[in-house]
């Protein structure tokens, strides 16, 4: 079963605290996306990446594979990635065919989440969710019941068709998840490794440089 990735790296990471965007920080002499790249480009069932970057920001030179494609994304994380998925239409991809959308600053994903999600999304939509190891309290001082809660990580995958459907309402959220159970999917939490972590904040580049040594 042959897979598209939509990668959104048109953020400005405005929580790093840096002029340059997370997601093009170095670690260990590459940049976080060239990472976050690495962890799809060797597996036999990719047809391709669509990586969507901020307007005026070229493809960089290296990137010479003939499964990298590029676009320009929009303000929001829904427009980044619609402007990915209809760039996927523009190419002829099929409206059926599984799309991974996955964080540009998560350059951690390890191969066995990436086939568990790849097995689940042949069902229909789904995500790579962690438990949560912590108490968790709301400002008010409740204690949540952590065994109903999860981390919500990426890939989150579904058909192409249900991405362009549930994406294009007029609401706004902060992941595809939460778009396909606004237009009526069920998505299918499959739990993954914590290891995938988003990187945030400055100090997030030094954990992923400590698990790129596991990972590689």
């Amino acid at each position: 079963m042959k897979f598209w990735v939509i990668i959104p790296a048109a953020g400005s990471g405005q929580r790093f605290g840096s002029d340059l965007a997370k997601q093009f920080q170095q670690v260990r002499g590459r940049s976080v996306l060239d990472w976050t790249l690495s962890r799809f480009l060797d597996h036999p069932d990719l047809a391709g990446i669509q990586v969507v970057l901020p307007a005026g920001v070229e493809p960089f030179n290296h990137w010479n594979s003939d499964l990298i494609r590029c676009c320009v994304g929009g303000q929001t994380r829904r427009d980044s990635v619609l402007a990915g998925c209809r760039a996927l239409l523009e190419q002829g991809v099929d409206k059926d065919t599984p799309v991974l959308v996955h964080d540009a600053a998560r350059p951690l994903l390890p191969q066995n989440d990436l086939n568990q999600v790849l097995s689940a999304v042949q069902s229909g939509p789904a995500c790579l969710v962690a438990p949560v190891a912590d108490t968790l309290r709301t400002h008010q001082g409740e204690t949540l019941d952590r065994d109903r809660i999860f981390r919500v990580l990426t890939p989150q995958a579904a058909s192409l068709d249900a991405l362009v459907s549930s994406l294009d309402i007029d609401q706004v959220f902060t992941d595809e998840v939460a778009y396909l159970q606004a237009a009526g999917h069920q998505v299918t939490p499959v739990i993954g490794d914590p290891v995938n972590l988003k990187i945030t904040w400055p100090k997030d580049i030094r954990w992923a440089e400590i698990y790129l040594n596991e990972l590689d």
